[in-house]
């Protein structure tokens, strides 16, 4: 692990999001690779089984790519990556189906960040096969 001063704020504030949300031990296994970091956490979150891998790059320090179980979410800026996890685990996101081009289905969550909003879809359109916390968010769709 790379030293604190060392450390990307936007995992800092990551792991003080989870603490937020009542984890306990919610150190990052951290990988370092010349200029470019990644970070990942599996465990209990507000009673579901979660996993949360970041990554980011010394030459791009202004966003990151975050996937959170089946949900992937490019290019976020690194200072709303803790704003995001707390408000899909608050329940203020929303997972909507979506079609592309009449035939391809998807189910996108959306979370709203001051002026942003940030999405990640994932194909199909079963709930049934979203984690257990995208299901709680998909409960009011259509």
């Amino acid at each position: 692990m790379a030293e604190d001063a060392d450390r990307p704020t936007a995992l800092v504030e990551l792991e003080s999001a989870l603490c937020s949300l009542g984890v306990e031990g919610n150190a990052f296994s951290e990988r370092w690779d010349e200029g470019a970091w990644a970070a990942d956490w599996s465990g209990s979150l507000l009673g579901h089984e979660v996993y949360l891998f970041v990554m980011g790059a010394a030459n791009h320090p202004g966003s990151a790519r975050l996937m959170l179980d089946e949900f992937t979410f490019d290019d976020v800026r690194t200072e709303h990556l803790s704003e995001l996890v707390r408000k899909v685990f608050a329940g203020d996101a929303k997972v909507t189906k979506n079609r592309y081009l009449l035939a391809s289905k998807y189910l996108v969550l959306k979370v709203r960040i001051g002026s942003e909003t940030y999405s990640a879809s994932v194909s199909g359109d079963s709930v049934d096969d979203l984690s257990p916390w995208a299901r709680y968010l998909a409960e009011t769709m259509d």
